[in-house]
């Protein structure tokens, strides 16, 4: 008989002899591991040790450099700088017009040439050209500041945020200030995606998980991209249910409840309600743990299959505590009566032809 997929009872025999996946019943137990059961985030991946990120002077910063000296003759021949003493013992100043730092990561100070700032601290490249200067004036002092940082910055690019440069400061920002300083997110929060990219590794979340931990709102360093899009989660629903599509989330979190009745329902005429199943990939360690086996390590994520018996009652809260992901597969079994009503519909299509031309052969004689 023609079907929409397979029966309770033959994923149940595929799943003990021939397929490799893992048949787990919702249970309480399974309720309880798959909610202690977290997602790879951003902190999974990069971790936060909470401390704030050196602030280094990188090529393409521009950088001003204030100087100021004493003595009789001053190397820098200027006016008195605000606020110093006149005279021939009072301190003069200058500045030097912003320097964008070279290729070679140096910018040049007069009389003091070539000073290497890349890799450096605003604090470190000031007595470094104090070094420079000394014996050449007397009692040099510097102020280096950054006017135009460029690479203490992260990109950030995608949905809502348009192309955004922005600068670290030392307070330490972190990826929510990131966003909320590009303008948020145009799309719903439960249909935004956040991916963070640093030293080549890339993770990514929902931004509605962001929202609600902390531990995920990273510090940023210099050189990390962030790309916002716009991905509905979604769950595809196959068999006797009242519609097979693929279905949007449309919400922050679904339950099973909740993603059968999006799906429109058992079909009373066709469905099994002992034949409920979520198709997912599971990480190995918990696939074993969920049935009773041992793992390998370092196994490839285990293909799980999940039954729930809506026959009982309480069934119907265990759906309620169990989260659907985002690519689920949802598939409700038709029930064996179903293979004989099909029987006996294809019996009528054949045998109906026949008894209505005896009845009218008897009618005509």
């Amino acid at each position: 008989m023609p079907t929409a997929g397979p029966s309770t009872r033959e994923l149940r025999d595929e799943g003990a002899a021939v397929l490799p996946f893992k048949l787990v019943e919702v249970s309480a137990s399974t309720v309880a591991a798959l909610a202690q059961q977290r997602g790879e985030g951003l902190a999974a991946r990069f971790g936060d040790d909470d401390a704030l990120p050196a602030l280094l002077v990188g090529s393409g910063d521009g950088l001003t450099v204030n100087l100021w000296e004493t003595g009789a003759n001053p190397l820098f021949s200027l006016p008195p700088a605000s606020g110093g003493g006149g005279g021939g013992g009072g301190g003069r100043g200058t500045t030097i017009p912003e320097q964008i730092v070279d290729a070679d990561g140096s910018i040049a100070v007069p009389y003091a040439g070539r000073i290497a700032a890349a890799g450096r601290t605003p604090a470190q490249i000031q007595a470094a050209i104090e070094k420079a200067l000394s014996g050449k004036t007397q009692s040099p002092q510097a102020l280096v500041s950054v006017t135009r940082p460029a690479a203490s910055a992260v990109t950030l690019l995608g949905e809502g945020v348009g192309g955004l440069r922005l600068p670290l400061s030392a307070r330490g920002e972190r990826v929510l200030d990131a966003l909320a300083a590009a303008g948020g997110s145009r799309a719903p929060v439960y249909d935004t995606r956040v991916q963070l990219t640093r030293g080549g590794v890339t993770a990514s979340l929902p931004l509605s998980h962001l929202l609600d931990d902390p531990a995920e709102n990273l510090r940023l360093h210099p050189g990390d991209e962030l790309v916002v899009t716009r991905e509905p989660a979604s769950f595809t629903v196959f068999g006797a249910t009242g519609r097979n599509a693929q279905i949007d989330f449309d919400a922050k979190r679904l339950n099973l409840i909740e993603a059968v009745a999006k799906s429109g329902g058992l079909l009373d005429q066709r469905a099994d309600p002992q034949g409920v199943f979520l198709f997912r990939y599971e990480p190995a360690p918990l696939a074993a743990s969920l049935a009773g086996s041992a793992a390998p390590a370092d196994a490839a994520p285990v293909p799980v299959v999940y039954q729930l018996d809506l026959n009982r009652a309480g069934s119907y809260f265990l759906g309620q505590s169990f989260a659907i992901r985002d690519r689920d597969v949802l598939y409700v079994a038709s029930a064996p009566a179903n293979e004989l009503q099909k029987f006996l519909v294809l019996l009528g299509l054949v045998s109906q032809p026949v008894i209505n031309g005896v009845i009218i052969n008897q009618a005509s004689q």
